[in-house]
């Protein structure tokens, strides 16, 4: 790649099939032309009197549009779109709604070499269809070939693609209630649990409400179990080893997972299988709450992924949930906005 600075009026022979370095401005102050295009004969009216930098591709330089468009198709796997070069930037966005999936380790690999540049939301950001998640471009004006390639062998020694998005599955959420609301409170946590299930694609089954009878909350909690994928048991005296919801779930047949999570609302919650089913045992208040363990298990679960132990001793790390992680948690929208209001 050779650069030059040449004036327009000294013949087109010292321009014409070179690449632009800056752009070229109208009298208005307007781009005319921008950087990165390849001028022709044409261009002759429009950049008259104007100083131009330029740059001549060699026979192995890979032009930015060429190069970046490669490098998506390149690291892009299920759920991406890699939209058409804007600004020398080809875009990636979800085709569906799910979980950003990023190969932080194969992500650095492509971009530890020399010019390359590939970005992404971060790995576990869940997002709705047409979301941007990405991009990838290189630095210059063009790259040599062989770096390309280079970044290109290093994405296809992944053991999968660099970035996707992995869809929900259509899972059944079901609840066991063991605690005294008001019909306002009750129809608040009703219509949050909807909310929650619709943005995921589920399903939300029936909320059995139940007093402190051990053999009700056992038939409430296997029915559910039977029925749902996932159960939200709430109302639970979570630090109560005799907790009569704990108690009557070991009853029904379920095995303990873990009491307690690293996470911030929500650190008290404890969690059971029992079959195919998970038991979530939340205070009822981690319901009505935007931000919570809750919705970190829901995410989880919802994609298929197993909640296992590298995952939930992981949670600590960003599990303090402030405003900051919002990115965390699915963009439920105005409806559950409105839902708490």
């Amino acid at each position: 790649m050779r650069v030059a600075r040449v004036d327009a009026g000294g013949g087109q022979e010292g321009w014409v099939g070179a690449v632009l370095a800056r752009d070229v401005l109208d009298d208005s102050g307007h781009v005319a032309l921008a950087k990165g295009h390849r001028l022709v004969a044409g261009d002759a009216g429009v950049i008259a009197g104007d100083e131009l930098h330029i740059v001549w591709l060699d026979a192995d330089d890979v032009d930015e549009d060429t190069a970046a468009t490669r490098l998506a198709h390149a690291v892009a796997g299920p759920g991406v779109e890699r939209h058409p070069p804007v600004e020398s930037q080809v875009r990636l966005s979800a085709t569906r709604r799910g979980i950003v999936r990023v190969d932080v380790d194969a992500l650095a690999s492509v971009n530890g070499v020399d010019g390359v540049t590939v970005f992404t939301l971060e790995d576990g950001t869940p997002v709705d269809a047409q979301r941007t998640i990405g991009g990838a471009k290189v630095t210059s004006l063009a790259i040599a070939r062989a770096a390309l390639e280079q970044a290109l062998t290093r994405a296809s020694a992944a053991h999968g693609p660099i970035v996707g998005v992995r869809a929900f599955e259509p899972l059944r959420l079901g609840a066991v209630v063991r605690q005294r609301l008001g019909e306002h409170a009750q129809a608040k946590l009703e219509s949050n649990l909807q909310v929650r299930a619709d943005w995921f694609g589920g399903s939300l089954g029936a909320i059995a409400h139940v007093g402190d009878d051990s053999a009700d909350i056992a038939a409430a909690l296997r029915t559910a179990m039977a029925t749902s994928d996932i159960v939200l048991a709430a109302g639970v005296a979570s630090v109560d080893p005799l907790d009569p919801t704990w108690r009557a779930l070991l009853e029904a047949g379920a095995t303990p997972i873990r009491r307690g999570l690293a996470v911030h609302p929500g650190s008290s919650y404890w969690l059971a299988s029992c079959g195919a089913a998970l038991v979530i045992g939340v205070a009822s208040c981690g319901m009505l709450s935007r931000r919570s363990a809750l919705d970190l298990l829901l995410v989880r679960r919802f994609t298929g992924e197993p909640i296992d132990d590298a995952f939930l001793t992981g949670l600590g790390h960003g599990g303090l949930l402030g405003p900051e992680a919002a990115w965390r948690i699915p963009p439920y929208g105005t409806a559950l906005q409105a839902v708490e209001d």
